[in-house]
């Protein structure tokens, strides 16, 4: 795996590797009214192949920056490498970001393609457009709501996806390591594909991921976080990428999936810590007196197989073997309750890749992508 990881020096050159060697193989699954839909390696590159399709229709091309505003979801996974499968640089916008700071990160990075995901994002864009001379088109995931709208710099998904089906030329381009690939906002910190396959070998070094791992896509895509430690790592390692239902049922998608990969924030190890507390207070002086022994005993063999496994396996975390969170640890108190789980939250920042061979400007960029 390592050897075949270092013959790539794009993201499309790597998804194109992976596709080659394991097209049957599941690539990531999407809960779509209560059933998990899964997307083989084959499947995934024929919607990156519309998507760069339907780009190079409209003009798009090497050194173009294209925006998403969208929760994570997997069409904003076939949007974002579909932009670098073309030599376009993907930029992501954080979902709750409002109109004024939209129209800055809009003008800062000189978009000319917006994807947004609803209605809600759309009226955001359409807010402040007229002070984005670059942006010529906006492109809608969900269409709920909008059945009377018209515009003609605005189109559907669907729409987009359809024109770039029908024109069957080869789109993909001749994409360098050293060439921009994606465009961190608001910093506008532009990372080559060379600088961000050096980060996923340093990623491959701390998480040590294993081939058919799961892992649920929590963070936004916005976020260094998510789309290297996350999806990139994911892609590089053929770990199964699992994506929310709604962003309402985070705890509900964990416990089904029980991922073996968990990357996520502090807020989400509070709710899992405050759900467990709850749940004890709740339960019988018998059951609230065994927990309360278990944790307490500080994660020790016989408290962890006769109370805290099933405690674990409650909540969605049965199977996790890493952990690992940005630069925002959690607090001792739940640091101390998830070790007590026998799970140590590992921090992905600088700091964490002391032990790591890194020169100096990655080890910036390291301290600098994940402070955020």
């Amino acid at each position: 795996m390592e050897k075949e990881a270092d013959v790539a020096l794009t993201i499309p050159a790597l998804v194109a590797e992976r596709i080659a060697a394991h097209g049957n193989d599941i690539v990531l699954r999407k809960k779509d009214r209560g059933i998990w839909q899964a997307v083989s390696w084959t499947q995934l590159g024929s919607h990156v192949v519309d998507v760069s399709r339907g780009l190079a229709t409209i003009g798009f091309g090497a050194g173009d920056v294209a925006c998403v505003l969208a929760e994570t979801r997997p069409d904003y996974v076939y949007v974002d490498l579909g932009i670098l499968d073309v030599g376009g640089v993907s930029g992501g916008i954080h979902p709750a970001i409002e109109p004024e700071q939209l129209g800055e990160a809009l003008q800062q990075s000189r978009c000319s393609v917006l994807f947004v995901e609803n209605e809600e994002q759309l009226d955001k864009a359409l807010l402040v457009r007229d002070r984005c001379p670059e942006l010529q088109r906006i492109v809608i995931f969900d269409m709920k709501g909008l059945r009377e709208f018209s515009d003609t710099t605005c189109e559907s998904y669907r729409a987009f996806i359809a024109r770039g089906t029908e024109h069957r030329t080869d789109s993909t381009a001749a994409v360098t390591d050293d060439q921009p690939a994606i465009l961190l906002l608001p910093q506008g910190r532009l990372l080559t594909h060379g600088d961000v396959l050096h980060l996923l070998a340093q990623a491959r070094s701390l998480l040590q991921p294993r081939v058919h791992d799961e892992r649920l896509a929590l963070l936004p895509m916005c976020s260094v976080m998510e789309r290297v430690f996350g999806l990139y790592l994911a892609l590089d390692t053929q770990v199964i990428s699992n994506y929310l239902e709604s962003p309402d049922t985070v705890l509900e998608n964990l416990q089904e999936v029980q991922p073996t990969l968990l990357g996520a924030d502090t807020q989400l190890w509070q709710l899992l810590h405050a759900r467990a507390t709850a749940s004890a207070d709740g339960a019988t002086r018998v059951q609230r007196g065994l927990y309360r022994w278990a944790i307490g005993a500080g994660g020790s063999m016989l408290p962890r197989v006769c109370v805290l496994n099933a405690v674990r396996r409650e909540l969605g975390l049965g199977r996790v073997r890493r952990a690992y969170v940005g630069a925002a640890k959690p607090p001792p108190e739940i640091q101390q309750w998830a070790a007590a789980l026998g799970i140590d939250i590992q921090q992905i920042d600088g700091q964490a890749t002391q032990g790591v061979a890194m020169d100096a400007r990655y080890r910036a960029l390291m301290e600098e992508a994940y402070s955020t």
